[in-house]
């Protein structure tokens, strides 16, 4: 008889054990999946976690150079001025965007005002109690006023170079150049000489007595401010009197020097460079006393300024005239 003492319906040892491998291997696979799965998702964790303090990383860098190069920028002669005229510029761009809105047109022309100096310069909170002027705006007039400030200290170089001129023209000088020189060097002294003595007295500095003595007893500056911008403008226009006796004299000599030629006479070799150079830096000049002319014409205006005259028109000028000089400068601090 069997030994068998299974039972119908009931497993046998056999088939248990069969069913508990199936399921142990079944188990395996599952962990092996979610092992990989975790696997896959931890590396794109960690790419992820690398790759953003990356990005962060180089974004600090390019900040920290920059900010260094400010640092060198503003610490180079000159490099604060031209720093905080390039910003200024700028802003007055910016804030004649925001003009376009009718709403703040008005106040934009009150900013224009305040810089033109016609009356009493009003404290920079008048403006931003009206809330509609930009703070750009706001902050332009802050920066106007900055390097206004500092323009207090312009007179010292100013009058070196009056100075030297005074003594007479240098050995080779042109005598007309040199003329054109000291009327110009006349006319920024004079001009700085006013806008010191107008600065001072709006803020309480320099006695109403000073002011009504050169404005025929008015105390207030705006006439005073007013024969500044004028000085401004006569120095302005030297540079194009500069330009053209220079354009002259430089003809000249370029007409002797291809007579020589004609001649069969000997030229110095690299002469076409040099007459580049010479030509670069004259149309440089003319682009810069063609940007200041009508800021300062329009300032030195007793009947309104320019037609159409605004923030915009003031920022561009004024970022024209200074791009030679901001660039070089900028590109100064490249080197260590």
């Amino acid at each position: 008889m069997s030994d068998d003492n299974s039972e119908p319906g009931v497993p046998t040892t056999a088939q248990v054990a069969e069913k508990a491998d199936q399921v142990t291997a079944k188990a395996e696979h599952v962990t092996e999946s979610v092992v990989h799965v975790a696997d896959k998702a931890a590396e794109r964790v960690t790419s992820k976690a690398v790759e953003v303090p990356g990005n962060a990383l180089s974004a600090l860098k390019a900040v920290d150079k920059i900010i260094l190069r400010l640092n060198k920028l503003i610490g180079t002669p000159g490099g604060l001025s031209s720093f905080l005229s390039t910003l200024n510029y700028t802003l007055y761009i910016l804030a004649y965007l925001h003009t376009k809105s009718p709403e703040i047109s008005s106040f934009a022309r009150k900013l224009v005002g305040l810089l033109k100096s016609q009356v009493s310069k009003p404290a920079t909170t008048t403006l931003i109690v009206d809330g509609a002027v930009p703070a750009i705006a706001t902050l332009a007039g802050i920066l106007s006023r900055t390097r206004t400030t500092l323009r207090l200290f312009g007179l010292f170089p100013l009058y070196t170079w009056l100075r030297t001129l005074l003594a007479g023209p240098k050995v080779g000088t042109d005598p007309v150049l040199h003329r054109i020189a000291l009327l110009q060097a006349s006319s920024y002294f004079t001009y700085q000489a006013l806008e010191n003595i107008s600065f001072l007295a709006d803020n309480g500095i320099v006695s109403t007595k000073v002011i009504s003595f050169l404005n025929r007893g008015d105390s207030t500056t705006a006439r005073v401010y007013l024969w500044a911008y004028r000085a401004w403008l006569g120095g302005v226009s030297c540079d194009l009197l500069r330009l053209a006796r220079e354009a002259q004299l430089e003809g000249k000599r370029r007409a002797t020097r291809q007579k020589m030629r004609d001649e069969g006479r000997a030229v110095a070799v690299y002469q076409d460079e040099e007459d580049a150079k010479v030509d670069a830096k004259w149309w440089t000049d003319l682009m810069i006393a063609s940007a200041w002319l009508p800021m300062a014409m329009h300032f030195s205006s007793a009947t309104g300024g320019l037609p159409g005259w605004n923030l915009g028109w003031m920022g561009v000028c004024g970022l024209v005239a200074g791009s030679t000089r901001s660039k070089a400068l900028w590109e100064s601090t490249l080197h260590p």
